[in-house]
């Protein structure tokens, strides 16, 4: 669906487009009151990719996030984290307290079609592995303890890129 040459590649800083979408979803997290938790490690070595798009794919992991939590009762947190990553890249992962993934679905989630939303159509989260990918990275769930899920993707820096050249 994606593909790296397709991609509109610029240098930037990581967190500041999560900071970005956080405040573009601020009041949708406002009106589920959701209480976010953001852990950015500073510095981050510099992104070099399709700003847009690496946006939607926080924009879905977010919402989405939202909507889990929305439907129930109990602590309603999102947590945001970014550190670095072995070799040099970023690691990111958005964690919510929401209804979570059955675990029999935790190795579909990302195909096309696949949906657990009774309105949903299985694109999202498809796209956004799409996008990752395209960026030479890798997007994967986990189960978050007590409840919820956990998304967490990776992708090369600017330094790790220039490392392998």
């Amino acid at each position: 669906m994606f593909k790296k040459n397709d991609l509109n590649r610029v240098a930037f800083e990581f967190n500041s487009l999560v900071t970005e979408t956080i405040v573009l979803l601020s009041s949708d997290l406002q009106r589920h009151q959701i209480l976010v938790r953001s852990d950015l490690e500073e510095p981050l070595s510099q992104v070099i990719g399709d700003r847009i798009q690496l946006q939607q794919v926080l924009v879905n992991l977010i919402t989405n996030a939202i909507e889990s939590m929305a439907t129930k009762d109990g602590p309603r947190i999102l947590d945001v984290k970014s550190s670095v990553n072995k070799g040099g890249g970023i690691k990111v992962s958005v964690a919510d307290t929401g209804t979570g993934i059955d675990s029999h679905d935790v190795g579909r989630i990302f195909d096309p079609l696949f949906t657990n939303k009774l309105d949903g159509m299985g694109m999202g989260l498809s796209i956004c592995r799409s996008i990752i990918e395209a960026h030479s990275g890798c997007i994967w769930v986990t189960q978050n303890q007590p409840e919820g899920a956990i998304f967490q993707f990776v992708l090369s820096s600017d330094r790790a890129m220039s490392a392998g050249t």
